[in-house]
């Protein structure tokens, strides 16, 4: 009987500081070109609706499945993380990005991640494999009974899982994802609780209506905000939108707003999101500076489990999923390996004080500065569909994205 392993790799890799080297912060901008190409693909594959997904987790548990494979296989994964088929410069990005995303973390920032590597007891797999994830991606090894007790292994990495999630996501692999045929496991998880740099009033907050679309509103609390803030208008047309990103504490993180003018232009501005999607305001091509700006936001809390097989197949990672085409021989030294599925769940809180977000991504492998003049605030609210992400400052790397289309959940 053909054997199945589990790879359930949970958000981002372990956040341990690496040695710094030259080409640290070319390896780190490559990574995240990568992650923000990747999402908004996720963010429109996950079917309309409130979407919360982390990219970042989906690059680095794609990146951890990469060491493993070969061949074609190799190639579409490398493809779909942006980077080249080449093992070493896809952990050393892991490791600048990771880096990058340790040096965003401060007084007031609490991001904590953890790798580990679960192995059925007596399972033989390639020494290089095992090095890799330990040395490149700080995946320790622990040991399991999948074979006699699978449920009891379940349970145990889902405790582990949400012990690393402040309890955000208590059951990444559900029941009946860990059989006696299952051989490893992956699993890397994450929680940020971020303050704001400068926080909502909660005496401010009041409700007012949300645009749900088609002509139907409901009454949801808005917080507001005024000040300075990096904010203007992109896009034309129907991708025209507003934009406003806000600074959590330490600047290293921020939310970043994208508010359809249109308010059923939530589609359309979606479908013109791309990995670029940023780097035209600093060049200028868009109306988005340093500006006075009123701001409303709703609160919203938002959790979402995806399947991300066609997604990924529809990105070109066609083969890992083939069971006759898979080459993941890198993890044991057989042809007989296949990715089976690919899940994802998110979660994210945002109030006045900050947001909580936390994330779980499983791959399962189975057998076959001028003085300001003043100038009249731009009014931004979001009172109707919008997207939103958490990126890395330095790097532009997307740590979680999704939408809003009703704040209650």
């Amino acid at each position: 009987m053909r054997r199945i392993v589990t790879l359930a790799a949970l958000m981002l890799a372990g956040l341990v500081p690496v040695e710094a080297r030259p080409e640290a912060q070319r390896d780190a901008a490559t990574a995240a070109a990568g992650i923000d190409e990747l999402a908004w693909d996720l963010v429109r594959a996950a079917g309309g609706g409130t979407v919360v997904v982390s990219p970042a987790s989906v690059w680095e548990a794609l990146a951890m499945t990469h060491q493993g494979a070969r061949g074609t296989t190799a190639g579409e994964i490398a493809a779909v993380l942006g980077m080249p088929d080449d093992r070493a410069a896809i952990a050393a990005a892991a490791e600048a990005l990771r880096t990058s995303f340790a040096d965003s973390r401060g007084a007031s920032i609490t991001l904590e991640v953890a790798n580990r590597l679960w192995i059925q007891r007596g399972k033989q797999i390639d020494p290089g494999f095992a090095a890799a994830l330990e040395d490149r991606f700080a995946a320790a090894a622990g040991l399991v009974d999948f074979s006699t007790a699978p449920e009891t292994a379940r349970g145990e990495i889902n405790r582990w899982v949400s012990g690393h999630t402040a309890d955000k996501i208590p059951e990444l692999l559900k029941a009946g994802s860990i059989t006696p045929l299952t051989r490893i496991v992956l699993t890397n998880a994450v929680f940020l609780k971020a303050p704001w740099a400068e926080p909502f009033e909660k005496s401010a907050t009041r409700p007012e209506p949300f645009q749900l679309g088609a002509g139907d509103r409901v009454d949801v609390p808005f917080m507001r905000r005024s000040g300075r803030m990096l904010a203007g208008r992109t896009g034309s047309g129907d991708e025209s939108a507003m934009v406003c990103e806000l600074p959590y504490a330490g600047h290293g993180l921020a939310m970043v707003l994208v508010v359809p003018v249109a308010t059923d232009g939530l589609e359309s501005v979606l479908g013109s999101l791309a990995g670029d999607w940023r780097t035209k305001w600093a060049a200028g091509s868009d109306d988005v500076a340093l500006r006075a700006v009123d701001l409303s936001l709703p609160k919203w809390t938002a959790r979402k489990p995806l399947q991300l097989n066609r997604a990924l197949e529809s990105l070109g990672m066609r083969a890992a999923f083939d069971a006759a085409a898979a080459d993941l021989s890198g993890i044991d030294g057989t042809r007989d390996l296949f990715v089976s599925d690919v899940v994802h769940e998110g979660f994210v809180d945002v109030s006045e004080e900050g947001t909580e977000a936390a994330a779980a991504t499983g791959v399962v492998v189975g057998v076959r500065s001028m003085r300001p003049q003043p100038e009249e605030p731009l009014e931004i609210k979001a009172d109707r569909p919008f997207a939103w992400a958490i990126v890395d400052r330095a790097t532009g790397a997307v740590l979680f994205a999704g939408t809003v289309t009703d704040p209650r959940g």
